[in-house]
């Protein structure tokens, strides 16, 4: 019997041991991929946040230019031209992948609502197109518009998530 009582005193510790490194091991994987999932929450999320900034300011700053009809300087007027479309460029090829981010790492719901951010933004940049012919006031107005509704969606969605 003290054979027994012995050979049990080795090895239920060694056991013991045993079964808390694996399940430690498990614990320790969970606490580093929710780790990383996290930091690449946020990382996606500054992402989009950027892309969408850069899509406000220059598609802002080319309305601000004809509605106070400073359109004297083409050279000015290409250069923020060029800078709306480079960055409606970038939103629109990425849009999937800002999706899926959405969708992977806050939710089916925001993941809908980008959608909608993501319309405003293409509803926006249809409006810059109209200036391909002409700048007229009702098409200033129409793009004034747009932008308002497209930066209120902008915020509500960047707020919320």
């Amino acid at each position: 019997m003290n054979i027994i009582a012995d050979t049990a005193g080795v090895w239920l510790p060694t056991a013991i041991v045993g079964l808390l490194t694996i399940f430690s091991d498990r614990i320790l994987e969970r606490i580093k991929f929710r780790l990383k999932r996290a930091d690449l929450r946020i990382k996606y999320f500054e992402q989009l946040a950027l892309d969408l900034s850069s899509y406000l300011f220059y598609a802002e700053l080319f309305h601000e230019r004809h509605s106070r009809g400073w359109t004297k300087d083409p050279d000015d007027l290409g250069a923020i031209g060029g800078e709306v479309n480079s960055a409606v460029v970038t939103l629109r090829k990425k849009e999937y992948v800002y999706r899926s981010w959405a969708k992977r790492y806050w939710g089916r719901e925001p993941e809908t609502e980008l959608v909608e951010v993501l319309a405003a933004v293409k509803a926006a940049d249809d409006a810059v197109h109209l200036f391909n012919d002409g700048a007229q006031e009702e098409k200033i107005v129409l793009l004034g518009q747009r932008l308002v509704e497209l930066r209120g969606k902008v915020e509500r969605w960047l707020m919320q998530h």
